[in-house]
Order: structure tokens, then sequence, then C-alpha cells
């Protein structure tokens, strides 16, 4: 209609390591940050505000030609456990993934768990597409292919599925396959640039373990508690 485009280059939801990403590989070094470090700083002490976690896996293909990666599925349904016992609440959490195999994997998965968290259920699961518009303060990429890249490079969906985390974004990924492409081996340099940024998942795991034992032991000693009051009152009555 005759009038310039104005780009809206200041962005308010992430924090700056998340945001640079975007910035490197979608805006040309334009974007400018109107947040913080200080004012997006971790929820959790060990966990990292940028991490790749690199998972040997093998991916699956599954109804509608549709892709699935259990060993994914599985880490990031032990990353939500882990964090929910460190005290975050589901609503905080959001679990993107490319596929929706993988979605009604991560899904299924949660919704069979028992860690005393009911609401555990409530973690928001779904495709890029159905997370456009929305944030939480942790996501949670699941990039589910080992073989080949396929459609996961695609530039807006990256975009998309990158700068949803306010606080965290947490990369559930095969180090070896999204390393050769050339969109996720920039991603994969940012990692690499953060403390704690590259992990492998079999290393960090015994270190969630830890933290899930620690919480399912002070949930049985608080049942136990409880048991032995209500005892006490009967007995009193």
């Amino acid at each position: 209609m005759g009038h310039k485009p104005v780009l809206l280059r200041t962005q308010y939801r992430c924090h700056p390591a998340i945001s640079a990403i975007a910035n490197d590989l979608f805006y040309e070094g334009s974007l400018v940050n109107g947040i913080s470090e200080r004012e997006r700083g971790p929820v959790l002490e060990w966990l990292p505000t940028l991490c790749f976690y690199n998972v040997t896996g093998a991916e699956q293909v599954e109804r509608e030609n549709s892709f699935v990666n259990v060993a994914e599925a599985t880490f990031t349904l032990k990353l939500i456990q882990s964090l929910m016992a460190s005290g975050i609440e589901s609503c905080m959490i959001g679990v993107i993934t490319l596929y929706k195999s993988q979605m009604y994997k991560i899904c299924n998965l949660l919704s069979a768990v028992d860690v005393g968290h009911p609401d555990v259920k409530a973690v928001q699961v779904s495709t890029v597409d159905a997370f456009q518009g929305a944030e939480k303060e942790i996501t949670i990429l699941s990039c589910v292919r080992t073989r080949q890249v396929g459609f996961i490079d695609s530039e807006k969906r990256m975009n998309v599925a990158l700068t949803r985390g306010r606080r965290h974004l947490l990369i559930v990924g095969s180090l070896s396959c999204l390393r050769k492409n050339r969109l996720w081996g920039r991603v994969i340099q940012h990692c690499e640039g953060r403390e704690d940024g590259l992990q492998h998942a079999s290393q960090c795991e015994p270190q969630l373990d830890h933290l899930l034992k620690d919480y399912l032991e002070k949930q049985a000693e608080e049942k136990q508690k409880k048991k032995e009051k209500e005892k006490s009152k009967d007995k009193s009555h």
C-alpha cells in the first residue's frame, strides 16, 4: 500500500543467550534485547540457561510418516520429573517437538508416570505449529531425527521452536546428526559457548536420578509421618 515495513526489533521474552541464536540465524544481528540476563535469571541453580543434551537414540517412522525417538522421549520425561521434583510447577514447563508421533509418545509417558505429582500431566507438550505465540519459563525441544535432519531445518519452525523459552532452552537431540546441518550446527555452537551448554545425557542422568530418588524418599517419609499422626489421633479418640 506504499508504506515501508518497519521491523519490530526489540525482544522482551527470552534470556539474551537464547535470543542470540535467533538473532544470529534469522535476523542478521538486528535484534535488540529489551530484557537483561539478570531479569531472566535461572529458576534452578543446577539448570543451564541454554543446553544441548546429546542423546544416543534412533529415529523410527510411525503413523502418517511421522517420526518418533524413544530414547529422546524417555530422557525428556526424566528432565520434566527432575524439574518438578526440584519444585518447578508444571505450568512453567513447555515441551516442543517437531513431529506429532513424538508428541504422542511424550504425552503417553507423562500420563503413565507416578511421581507423586498429579499435575505432571499438565505439562504442555505440543508441536511447533501449536506452540506459536506461546511462551514458558523453561522449554524442552525434542529434535527426534538421527539419520537426516528432514524438515526440522525449516527456518520458520526453527525460529518459533528456539524462542519460546523465557529463562531456559533445553535442546534434546542427536549431536552427530544435527551438527552436519548448517543451521543446527550454528545452534550447537551457541550451546558450546555457554557453561554446561553441551552435555551428554548418559553423563547427566545420574544427577537427575539422584534428584528423583531424594524427592521420592521425602515423599515416602511424609506419607509415613501422616499415617502415624492419623494413628495417634485415632488412639486419643
